[in-house]
């Protein structure tokens, strides 16, 4: 049973950091259980590549949107982000502090602006804290400042089909004006136009593992040693073959070995393309910079690998 919504309860959750932090120390605004998603809904708490906290998605678009912006790149990715009715620091002065960001003055101030409504809640005058899909921080260039992508994930059908007096449209059009406001770019993505093999791929290669544990693997002699070896072999023999051959004498253990070909598979170490079918009985395909080159600039712009 959903407990119910106060102002104190609103305070409290504030204050226990719902909505605000980075990396793993993130936690989204919303947290709902199954008794709170509607039946079209599927909810996902799932662990995501590069952060050890575990994720809440309100739908399969939403995490597989997710996996893909990890992979193009993404420096941390922040679902279900709250767009604060009230005046408040810029999202922007959470992740690159050098810099003065002027205050966002808050949603209230732009659906008013926009002449949206926003609903209150039930028994209250305080307006409902919306909250957008992903906040995703990256960086163009290596020596580019930092900034923010929020996206919004919605069905394309619904959008296809939806007047612009409907709520979904209306939410999109907040969506943007918020991210207009605090200069962050926005997108909007339809789940369904995402290559299902590539996210069913990467979310098989996903290195659950926090990114300190995965820098220090990728900054080993021996995964260097692997990967030397295995890029020689593994477009003209069977992939299994291949990565077996190349942890020889690197004293792995057989989970080692794994998760090193995989880590090597997700980072595009080996230039595999994740939009076919991978096969360990055949040889890999190459491709895979190709692909995420051009995801990142539908993304984030242009950006180097």
């Amino acid at each position: 049973m959903r407990p119910k919504v106060t102002r104190e309860f609103i305070d409290r959750l504030i204050a226990s950091g719902r909505g605000s932090g980075t990396g793993d120390r993130y936690r989204p605004w919303l947290m709902p259980h199954k008794s709170a998603s509607s039946t079209c809904s599927n909810i996902s708490y799932v662990r995501m590549p590069m952060v050890q906290r575990h994720c809440y998605f309100l739908s399969r678009g939403e995490r597989a949107v997710s996996h893909l912006v990890w992979w193009a790149g993404a420096q941390d990715v922040r679902e279900q982000f709250p767009l604060w009715p009230w005046p408040h620091p810029s999202p922007l002065a959470e992740v690159d502090s050098a810099r003065e960001w002027p205050r966002h003055p808050g949603m209230t101030d732009v659906a008013h602006a926009a002449g949206i409504p926003v609903y209150c809640y039930p028994g209250l005058s305080v307006d409902r804290i919306l909250t957008i899909d992903l906040m995703v921080t990256f960086q163009r260039e290596a020596d580019a400042p930092t900034q923010l992508l929020g996206i919004s994930c919605k069905p394309l059908d619904l959008v296809l089909s939806a007047q612009p007096s409907d709520r979904i449209m209306e939410r999109l059009e907040l969506d943007r004006r918020y991210c207009d406001v605090a200069g962050i770019e926005h997108r909007l993505v339809y789940p369904e136009q995402v290559p299902a093999a590539l996210v069913r791929q990467l979310e098989w290669l996903a290195p659950l593992r926090p990114r300190a544990a995965i820098d220090q693997i990728v900054a080993s002699y021996a995964y260097q040693v692997f990967l030397d070896r295995v890029r020689k072999t593994a477009f003209t023999v069977a992939a299994s073959e291949a990565i077996d051959d190349a942890s020889r004498g690197l004293d792995w253990s057989p989970v080692q070995t794994q998760f090193a070909a995989q880590l090597a598979m997700w980072r595009l170490d080996i230039d595999v393309d994740l939009q076919q079918p991978l096969s360990m009985a055949s040889p890999l395909l190459p491709g895979g910079h190709a692909c995420r080159e051009e995801l990142r600039n539908r993304l984030f712009g242009r950006t180097s690998c």
